[in-house]
């Protein structure tokens, strides 16, 4: 009897071992399909894919209809609240009613900041090198709520309506021309959504003249378009007729936890975004790293972002290379080159 147990244990084992290889080889294989797949838009020197999403956990395909039956009872307490203050900082541009809905109904109950070279203990310093009037700020682009971070940060009174003259802060994207489009949050996050960056034109406002923005907090997302905030992209060389001389030049270096949150193309709907923003109740974490520096000068500004683990991808992986993978992502059976 003891040798027949043995035996019928040993046989278990071995089938558990065989379904646990077979689902590891299935995993591995899947996983190997999917980067040889995409793999004409990984950084040769790297392997870093900076434009694959990261699926948010409420919609993986084996069980979304049951994450989101469990969670809308969260998401239906949380919406009444979201609306009210909504409006309410749409109306008056008040930083502590930003601060509640991405701290608390969002959930982002972390925002730290940092600057290059002053001690965390170091307040009164670190708050003299938050963002003021008259800083050009270079910064990367990873979420459509990045401009909403950013009023936050500067912790200034900011209409969210781009036509507002009494906004503090004004968002600048160039397109692959290297001409600058003015955003507002709510414009950066309804961009964020669009499946094309070779023309900003469409959602933001064209800027002539920087010069008229001194009085003004300016970030510029030199990059031009979305990462996965695994790496930084190649800087868009901007139109000649632009000139940042008599601005303070700095570079904000941001890193979000959970890389999910990040939207490197528009793989969800705005609804599937601002569900799980709503329901997501795990830790977050926005980390933010503030560089100053006497010029405009490219290199050095690209590389306080390097110093930060964000590798710079090949020139290759630029926006006309993003627009091929959302392409190909959405449509296997187009070309990839």
């Amino acid at each position: 009897m003891v040798g027949k147990k043995k035996t019928l244990e040993k046989k278990k084992d071995n089938h558990l071992l065989a379904s646990t290889n077979l689902i590891t080889n299935l995993v591995y294989n899947n996983n190997n399909n999917i980067m040889e797949k995409f793999s004409s838009w990984r950084d040769k020197g790297t392997g870093i894919s900076p434009f694959m999403p990261q699926k948010l956990p409420t919609f993986q395909k084996n069980n979304s209809l049951l994450s989101v039956a469990s969670k809308s009872p969260i998401f239906l307490i949380k919406l009444p609240f979201f609306i009210i203050t909504y409006l309410i900082y749409t109306i008056t541009g008040f930083a502590f009613i930003l601060k509640f809905i991405l701290t608390i109904l969002f959930g982002f109950n972390r925002i730290d900041f940092g600057v290059d070279g002053i001690k965390k203990s170091q307040i009164d310093k670190l708050t003299s090198y938050k963002p003021k009037k008259g800083d050009l700020i270079v910064t990367n682009y990873i979420t459509p709520l990045d401009g909403y971070f950013l009023f936050l940060l500067s912790g200034t009174f900011s209409s969210s309506s781009s036509s507002s003259s009494s906004s503090q802060i004004v968002i600048l994207i160039p397109n692959e021309s290297g001409d600058l489009y003015q955003y507002s949050p709510l414009g950066l996050f309804n961009h964020s959504f669009t499946y094309s960056n070779s023309n900003s034109s469409s959602s933001g406002k064209l800027v002539e003249d920087v010069s008229k923005l001194q009085n003004k907090i300016v970030f510029l997302f030199l990059e031009g378009t979305l990462s996965n905030n695994k790496s930084i992209l190649p800087f868009i060389k901007l139109n000649s007729k632009y000139s940042f001389d008599d601005f303070n030049i700095k570079s904000l270096v941001v890193k979000l936890i959970p890389n999910y949150f990040t939207l490197p193309i528009p793989h969800v709907s705005k609804l599937q975004y601002f569900f799980e923003l709503l329901t997501n109740l795990s830790q977050k974490l926005v980390r933010y790293k503030m560089y100053k520096f006497d010029e405009f000068d490219i290199a050095k500004i690209r590389n306080s972002f390097e110093l930060n683990s964000l590798t710079s991808m090949s020139q290759d992986l630029n926006i006309d290379s993003k627009n091929k993978f959302i392409d190909y992502y959405f449509d296997h059976s187009i070309k990839k080159n």
